[in-house]
């Protein structure tokens, strides 16, 4: 009995290892936008930088905007050429994402976060009393 619990804690531990590995390899998305005709790249969060980005602003719009430049390394990129040109300023330039309609905002945001581990679908369930007691 005891032998059979340390097994079970030796396989969850290694289960456990392997899948804090994957989430550290951040995923990454094209996504095209066809209002823009353009592709932009976007990728997943730490769980850090998820907290940081939703203790932005008060303003979950802002959250949005600011999340959606942080995951797109496109938006960053173009932010920093309209920042010397003078059409973004300094400090302001997560407000590139001004370009988006809200719900396109909405959509990439939600992207940014299924990427990130945060929503989505969870593949659990509750085991049944007789199912814990035979185990």
């Amino acid at each position: 009995m005891e032998a059979n619990k340390v097994l079970i804690f030796e396989q969850f531990a290694k289960k456990a290892k392997e899948r804090i590995e994957a989430r550290k390899q951040m995923r990454k998305e094209e996504l095209v936008i066809g209002s823009i005709g353009m592709d932009m790249e976007i990728r997943g969060l730490s769980d850090a930088e998820v907290s940081e980005v939703l203790e932005f602003s008060d303003d979950t719009i802002e959250v949005d905007k600011y999340t959606i430049y942080y995951a797109s390394s496109t938006l960053q990129e173009a932010a920093k050429v309209m920042v010397q040109e003078g059409s973004l300023r300094p400090g302001k330039e997560y407000t590139i994402t001004d370009m988006f309609t809200q719900a396109e905002r909405n959509f990439i945001a939600r992207r940014i976060l299924e990427l990130s581990g945060v929503g989505g679908e969870a593949d659990i369930r509750i085991k049944e009393k007789e199912e814990v007691k035979n185990s």
